[in-house]
């Protein structure tokens, strides 16, 4: 399947530097755009466009096979959310705020775990490998339930 034909599935959260790039990241490491065939993408819901990923997430992310070198931030816009398949936020904040300020998208919308996924912005490197770790282990699981849909 060509990229440029499949639908797309976005990762959204706060400022698309930490979060959102590395499940981004960890998705096509694992082969989640081959396995379920939806591109991979992020965006944030208050993102200053052009930002690269933290240093911390780039590094942590490559830890786990996942590249972020070219990563740039962009802002989540009605536009992007129409153009998507799914919209997957890091917390139900993301999740409430998303659905209020575009309730169109409610079906497309939802959690990428049962648990926020804490955002490791201004901590240590420790901090983002463990966020790493877990958005890796979140991914494998939203990879295995899309699998099943397709």
């Amino acid at each position: 399947m060509e990229r440029d034909n499949m639908e797309e599935l976005i990762f959204v959260c706060t400022g698309n530097t930490c979060r959102s790039p590395m499940a981004e990241g960890l998705f096509r490491a694992l082969d989640g755009e081959a396995r379920t065939g939806l591109h991979a993408s992020s965006a944030g819901l208050f993102a200053h466009e052009g930002l690269p990923a933290s240093e911390y997430a780039e590094q942590a992310a490559q830890e786990l096979g996942a590249d972020l070198s070219g990563h740039r931030a962009r802002q989540l816009t009605p536009e992007l959310a129409r153009q998507a398949r799914y919209l997957v936020c890091m917390t139900a904040a993301h999740y409430d705020r998303l659905v209020q300020a575009m309730p169109w998208a409610q079906e497309k919308v939802f959690t990428l775990a049962p648990h926020d996924v804490a955002d490791p912005f201004g901590g240590t490197l420790e901090t983002y490998r463990a966020c790493a770790a877990q958005l890796a282990d979140d991914v494998r699981t939203l990879i295995g339930n899309l699998e099943k849909r397709v």
